[in-house]
């Protein structure tokens, strides 16, 4: 059998070009989670009933994932969401988890609720990355059912959805679809039996309802989370705050009873929180149980060390820049800083922490310094006023 030469080259171009990309795309389709994970599953007809044991840990757990926070709106009604979230693409708003029926999640059924969280589709269709799905699909169907029992009875609210402000691709809801391809792999949480309990419960809470990753992990394309970046610290996305690294090098100075202790209360010898860590101490994690706050440190202090050569590259930068004697930072160090911080920046106890190795100052990315820096300067300007 012959073919024409036009033929022949569309032939070429199917053996080489379309085949061979079809099947990429179906092998990253089903590695996001295939058809089951994008089909929201009927309701079973089975009527929820909770218990009031199960709203109070649904309280709890909204409280430790800070809920209220992303789905409230400045001085909006609670839950009734309408935050906004900027982003690389544009703004997008938070959604109505009140039971409203008309415009929260009233109508929905357990079914409806637990595939969201665990595979982060709903009945509109796939849920932008902002939401934590990838987190949230790590809770125990237990801890999902709590949460659904305490939603339930909070104070239904008319808040219908604000319009996403966002530019192409990402206007487009199928393009979730081909994000979720590329850096979207669903990772169950299992127990780690060489481990010890208080250490995976630390683990459950960090990477499941707590997605401190969210914040405290570098960045990949596309506002990905690669894994080789877990808790390696990185720039908040719009919101121009550094997140700190959350590993074992990086909190190397702290006792687990000290950072646990700084988890619920957000001061320490080490310094203190500010900025959205503030909010989130106030908001989440001061409700912390004791436990689950050892559990959390546990955890966080064995966490690998993914950027230690990047740190220790920026302590030779820093101590070269000392030593070959920048006449201009000494000086202003001498006559702003020295007086509350010390001379060798040790610090004064917890109400001036020592600035001496403190990652948050000598960390690559210098955005909360210099942050703080203008912010005492702008409080120090009011009060002479």
């Amino acid at each position: 059998m012959t073919f024409s030469p036009r033929l022949r080259r569309w032939l070429l171009v199917f053996g080489f070009i379309v085949l061979p990309l079809a099947l990429i795309g179906a092998i990253l389709f089903s590695a996001q989670g295939g058809f089951d994970a994008l089909r929201v599953p009927a309701d079973d007809g089975v009527a929820f009933e909770s218990t009031p044991e199960q709203i109070a840990q649904g309280e709890y757990l909204a409280r430790l994932g800070n809920c209220i926070t992303c789905h409230t709106t400045r001085g909006g009604a609670p839950y009734a969401g309408g935050r906004a979230f900027a982003s690389q693409y544009g703004t997008l708003y938070s959604t109505n988890i009140t039971p409203d029926t008309a415009t929260g999640i009233g109508d929905w059924s357990i079914v409806e609720f637990r595939h969201a969280l665990r595979h982060g589709v709903s009945r509109d269709g796939p849920l932008y990355p902002a939401f934590p799905f990838a987190n949230f699909s790590r809770l125990t169907d237990d801890d999902i059912d709590a949460l659904f029992a305490f939603l339930k009875q909070v104070a239904p609210v008319d808040a219908p959805a604000r319009t996403n402000i966002l530019t192409f691709p990402a206007s487009h809801r199928a393009a979730i679809i081909a994000w979720r391809m590329l850096h979207y792999r669903p990772r169950p949480l299992r127990h780690d039996p060489s481990q010890p309990q208080e250490w995976n419960r630390g683990r459950y809470l960090v990477d499941g309802v707590g997605h401190c990753d969210q914040c405290h992990s570098g960045r990949g394309g596309q506002a990905s989370l690669p894994p080789a970046l877990y808790m390696a610290g990185g720039r908040i996305p719009g919101q121009d705050w550094y997140a700190p690294p959350l590993d074992s090098a990086a909190l190397e100075r702290w006792s687990i009873e000290s950072l646990a202790d700084f988890l619920r209360s957000g001061t320490s010898e080490h310094g203190a929180a500010y900025g959205p860590m503030a909010e989130v101490i106030q908001v989440s994690l001061q409700h912390l149980r004791p436990d689950d706050a050892i559990a959390m440190a546990t955890y966080l202090k064995t966490s690998p060390a993914h950027r230690a050569a990047a740190a220790d590259a920026q302590r030779s930068r820093m101590n070269a820049a000392s030593q070959s004697g920048n006449a201009s930072g000494i000086t202003l160090y001498r006559d702003h800083c020295e007086s509350c911080h010390m001379a060798d920046g040790s610090g004064r106890g917890s109400d001036y922490p020592p600035l001496a190795g403190n990652p948050l100052v000598t960390s690559d990315d210098p955005i909360n310094a210099v942050r703080l820096v203008l912010l005492h300067a702008a409080f120090r300007r009011a009060a002479r006023r």
